[in-house]
């Protein structure tokens, strides 16, 4: 490539990112249009198509959801261990909150303990769409011996019995009883069971990680739905296809689990593999009561919500039905959520980086066994790492400087061939050839860093062991490092990505270069743009690549100090066919 294309890349690479940006602000991080309403609204039109005559007819998504008149008083009920404390509610017979005793956030009013299914009104579990329209309804109550029980009669005579238990870790299991005491054989209709509501801890927290997730029974298939995906959909911000959706429903199958998730904690809710559900609805809800977390700050985030759709049933005369549902409410923890089994630390969404992101959560897990410090344990990690890469990094500064000792002969032929292109690279890779040198030899440690890279950008995505960690200057690694505020701009001071650019930048001045192409220059000050996409990332992923960048220069330094090379041409080997006529 010229002179004049290597310009045009470069400028194509940096409109690119540019409208790359534009579009993940303006696009991706808006909230998406919530339902108005969890209660008390009607099903739109648009909501009501995605469901068939018969399936609408039973529950629609979003149908009448009022209290039932008899709900009687609210009797709220305790269960807690080591690690939870869940609050049940008649209302519903389920699940109204699970306070997290170990993990905290900062609010407004100071130091507050984790509360998953925080803002929802309708408990975790209720079930509804048996009795008529109300889809809230009172149950009685009773909590004895580390239980928690509920009973209603169903309007078909069917009693309906909630037996909550806590099991060991942050795992909630619930047994529910169907008896059936009369003489003809019951069929319950379609229903369906609150998944709950994930909710995001801070106001920035990224809007990408909200999500539901499901595994299907048969073949263990992944689903998502993230709340941008409510949004209107396009390539690149240019072309826009689909207008904003207030409800996504998955596709028809049985599944064996369902969770609701923000950036760092999950609910999981694995039903009876007897009576799988069959679909799961997600809508997004507008969390009207979140706090305001500065002073004049009106910003009210949107949650996602999901319910799970169960197909009907039939119970037999003078029989019982007891089916099981085990629910995880917690961090998400790779280690804690594969002992669970049934592929749920699928949650985490590695990917095809989780080769990558598994061995680095290892790794900073046993580092702080005996370092409690995750700021000196990234620090410890990166450093192990570039000493397994120094070696490669030398050979690739070495390779650098033969390109600065073949940069006069460059300069000859670029000056003889300027006006062929196509001759002067061709003599130009004949002249790295004889000299035995590789062009792109510097790029090599780059190229094996990159999934490094990503491994630990992803692992931080939901790396809920860096929460609340501190480290000099930086209250959270999981957040960015904030020293302090322009309330003018509402602009916040982050140094460390601004560290990472400067040296970032010193360290690509340092480089040696073949020629002082102009293109050179653009590449060089390609950090600058990259400042965007880390101003705002976790800290504990600057800190990395800091560290990583300081390391490098030092060594650049060493290896610059070494005089240019000597070139000399690359013996050419004889051809076993040429020996032999030799002989």
């Amino acid at each position: 490539m010229d002179k004049k294309g290597w310009i045009g890349f470069g400028i194509s690479l940096v409109l690119l990112l540019a409208w790359q940006i534009y579009v993940e602000y303006h696009y991706v991080r808006q909230q998406p249009a919530p339902a108005e309403s969890t209660f008390s609204e009607e099903t739109s039109p648009d909501q009501q198509s995605s469901k068939t005559p018969e399936e609408s007819q039973t529950l629609g998504p979003l149908e009448s959801f009022e209290k039932s008149p008899d709900l009687g008083k609210e009797i709220i009920s305790y269960l807690e261990n080591d690690k939870i404390r869940v609050s049940f509610t008649s209302w519903g017979g389920g699940i109204q909150n699970i306070e997290l005793k170990e993990h905290f956030f900062r609010g407004p009013n100071g130091k507050e303990n984790i509360l998953l299914n925080r803002f929802d009104e309708e408990p975790l579990l209720n079930l509804s769409g048996w009795d008529a329209k109300y889809n809230l309804s009172g149950y009685q109550s009773e909590s004895k011996e580390g239980k928690v029980f509920f009973r209603r009669n169903l309007t078909n005579g069917v009693t309906l019995e909630r037996i909550f238990t806590l099991s060991q870790d942050y795992q909630i299991m619930m047994e529910q009883r169907l008896i059936n005491r009369s003489s003809l054989p019951v069929t319950l209709p379609k229903y369906r069971i609150n998944m709950g509501l994930a909710s995001p801890i801070h106001v920035k927290d990224a809007v990408q990680s909200m999500a539901v997730n499901w595994l299907t029974l048969k073949g263990a298939r992944f689903g998502r739905i993230g709340l941008p995906d409510f949004n209107a959909a396009g390539f690149l911000g240019l072309f826009y296809w689909r207008g904003p959706r207030t409800v996504i429903d998955s596709p028809n199958e049985p599944l064996r689990w369902v969770a609701v998730k923000n950036q760092y904690f999950t609910i999981v809710v694995s039903p009876p593999s007897s009576l799988p559900p069959i679909q799961v609805e997600a809508v997004p809800v507008e969390l009207s009561q979140f706090p305001s977390e500065r002073e004049g700050q009106n910003i009210k985030p949107v949650g996602i919500k999901a319910w799970a759709y169960f197909p009907e049933m039939s119970i037999e005369t003078n029989s019982i039905l007891s089916v099981q549902f085990k629910t995880y409410g917690g961090p998400k923890e790779y280690a804690r959520l594969k002992k669970l089994g049934d592929h749920i630390d699928r949650v985490m969404e590695y990917g095809m980086w989780g080769w990558v992101v598994k061995p680095l959560v290892w790794c900073m897990v046993h580092f702080h066994s005996f370092i409690p410090n995750y700021g000196l344990d990234i620090i410890l990690f990166t450093l192990l790492l570039k000493g397994i890469f120094w070696p490669l990094q030398s050979k690739a500064n070495r390779n650098m400087k033969a390109m600065q000792a073949l940069s006069p002969k460059l300069k000859e032929l670029q000056a003889r061939y300027k006006d062929q292109p196509d001759k002067m690279q061709a003599e130009m890779m004949k002249l790295y050839r004889e000299y035995g040198v590789n062009p792109l030899g510097g790029c090599l440690p780059m190229l094996v860093q990159i999934p490094i890279f990503i491994g630990f950008y992803t692992m931080l995505q939901g790396s809920v062991e860096l929460r609340n960690q501190s480290f000099l200057w930086i209250r959270d690694l999981t957040q960015p490092d904030t020293v302090f505020r322009i309330p003018s701009v509402g602009l916040d001071i982050n140094p460390l990505p601004l560290i990472m650019v400067g040296t970032q930048i010193l360290l690509s001045r340092m480089t040696p270069q073949a020629s002082e192409n102009p293109q050179l220059k653009v590449f060089q000050w390609m950090p600058v743009f990259f400042l965007f996409f880390f101003y705002n990332f976790a800290s504990a992923l600057s800190l990395y690549w800091t560290v990583n960048n300081l390391v490098t220069i030092v060594q650049t330094y060493r290896n610059l100090k070494k005089p240019v090379p000597v070139l000399h041409r690359v013996k050419k080997q004889k051809s076993p066919h040429k020996i032999s006529l030799m002989k």
